[in-house]
């Protein structure tokens, strides 16, 4: 892989520059880019890698880069904003319209175009800047402080629709003028088999045995969702805020229907309806003894609390000695556990519990003892293990990589779970009902994306004809 031409400043001057090679004729040319450090100099720094790189590292042309400001030709045409305050203007109606995944996605496409883009008028912005762009996406930034991987196809498709909606939100607010957003539409997306970009791994279901792993490290209400998630195929999103308010027993069949109030297609105004059936009503039943109707049936406090009576039941100091319970608490703690699960806190619970469960074998990677000083003269020091950011300290880059693949291998995200389901239900009963279960439109998409074929069948077949 070919290194990526450096950011530096010019021995002397206050003047940043970049060298750039031709890939055909070798030729080296230096490009000046404007003040060091400005962020001006840095946007011109990434268009000219994106152009270049776009161009299969040929030199770009020199009269496109002499402004240091950015592109002349941009200021001088129209007194329009700039993209840099039309993203600044839809960033702000986008993070209250858009569900928190969407809006932080989108983030991520902005923060990108704002750096390449920044102080190019917004009605200057075409086709052959988003093409640019796109490069950017396809082949990454190892340059910058956190290098930027390189984007699947399918994630680069993503995020350059939701580029170009922004530009058709600021032409229907009559920001720019409605013929930028049409052209952006001419931009055709990335197909598979015709493009540089890579591909993205297909998620696969979680093996039962690295389920079953996490069970002792995890609270007894993070193992229920866990279980119902496999049971009903629901999204996790979809069940941290069960009430028992929003759960229909009434039917006879004794089946329940449980509504979620929001969920993914809420917005569209369609209904979701996950049905509980026994395995599922065992699971809850325990959970809505000694509750009001309207609170979460998994509750992140309770869950907390629960752990503190079980640390406190397993302590040996006597109360004289020590600290008592809840003498050592601040008064005004930075996080404090909600009444329910969020996702992120969810994920973050399995992924402890996963680090827990799978250690790496390495004692390198291991927390350490570290003994304090003695706290009086006299007394015993005391000892203690390192923090997760104490351990990751003092590793070297080499370790921190070896740990992060190591994790990688060794986590699962709560959403394959949903894939578990999908699959288990397809085989038992056909596509058609993991389509319902899992509550798809489409039954294609179950077919696509949740629900793998039962191999063993075809495997079956070809004993007996192949």
């Amino acid at each position: 892989m070919h290194k990526t031409p450096s950011y530096r400043q010019r021995p002397g001057y206050a003047q940043a520059l970049v060298t750039l090679t031709d890939a055909r004729t070798k030729r080296r040319r230096d490009y000046w880019l404007g003040e060091f450090g400005s962020s001006e100099s840095r946007e011109l720094y990434h268009r000219l890698i994106a152009e270049w790189e776009s161009n299969d590292r040929r030199l770009p042309e020199t009269a496109l880069h002499r402004a240091p400001q950015g592109d002349a030709r941009d200021r001088d045409e129209g007194d329009g904003p700039t993209v840099r305050e039309v993203i600044k203007l839809y960033w702000r109606w986008a993070r209250k319209y858009y569900q928190p995944n969407e809006s932080g996605t989108l983030k991520v496409a902005l923060r990108l175009l704002r750096q390449f883009y920044g102080s190019t008028q917004a009605g200057q912005f075409g086709p052959k800047r988003l093409r640019v762009l796109r490069e950017s996406m396809i082949c990454g930034d190892t340059t910058s402080a956190k290098p930027r991987q390189p984007w699947s196809r399918i994630y680069i498709n993503q995020q350059t629709r939701r580029i170009r909606q922004m530009f058709r939100w600021a032409a229907s607010h009559e920001l720019i003028p409605s013929s930028v957003p049409h052209a952006l539409a001419t931009v055709e997306p990335l197909k598979r088999g015709r493009t540089a970009a890579r591909e993205g791994k297909r998620v696969r279901p979680v093996d039962e045995a690295m389920i079953e792993a996490i069970k002792p490290f995890v609270s007894r209400q993070v193992w229920a969702l866990v279980q119902l998630q496999l049971v009903t195929g629901a999204r996790s999103g979809e069940l941290l805020p069960m009430r028992m308010i929003d759960i229909d027993t009434s039917d006879r069949s004794g089946v329940w229907a449980y509504r979620p109030v929001e969920h993914k297609n809420a917005f569209r105004g369609k209904d979701r309806v996950i049905y509980l059936g026994p395995a599922a009503k065992r699971i809850i039943e325990l959970f809505m003894t000694d509750r009001s109707v309207d609170a979460c049936l998994f509750s992140a406090a309770e869950a907390e609390a629960e752990r503190r009576a079980e640390l406190h039941a397993q302590r040996k100091t006597p109360l004289s000695c020590g600290n008592r319970p809840g003498t050592n608490r601040r008064n005004q703690p930075a996080h404090t556990p909600g009444d329910c699960y969020t996702t992120p806190s969810y994920y973050r619970a399995i992924q402890r519990a996963c680090d827990l469960a799978f250690p790496h074998p390495d004692p390198v990677y291991q927390p350490g003892e570290i003994v304090a000083a003695p706290v009086r003269n006299g007394t015993k020091p005391r000892s203690r293990l390192e923090t997760a950011s104490e351990v990751n300290a003092r590793l070297t880059g080499e370790q921190r990589k070896a740990l992060k693949e190591w994790r990688r291998k060794h986590r699962w995200h709560p959403h394959r779970l949903r894939h578990n389901a999908g699959t288990a239900i397809r085989r038992e009963f056909g596509l058609e009902a993991a389509q319902l279960v899992l509550g798809h439109s489409s039954a294609q998409i179950t077919d696509a994306v949740y629900a793998d074929r039962d191999h063993s069948k075809v495997v079956e077949i070809m004993k007996r004809i192949g």
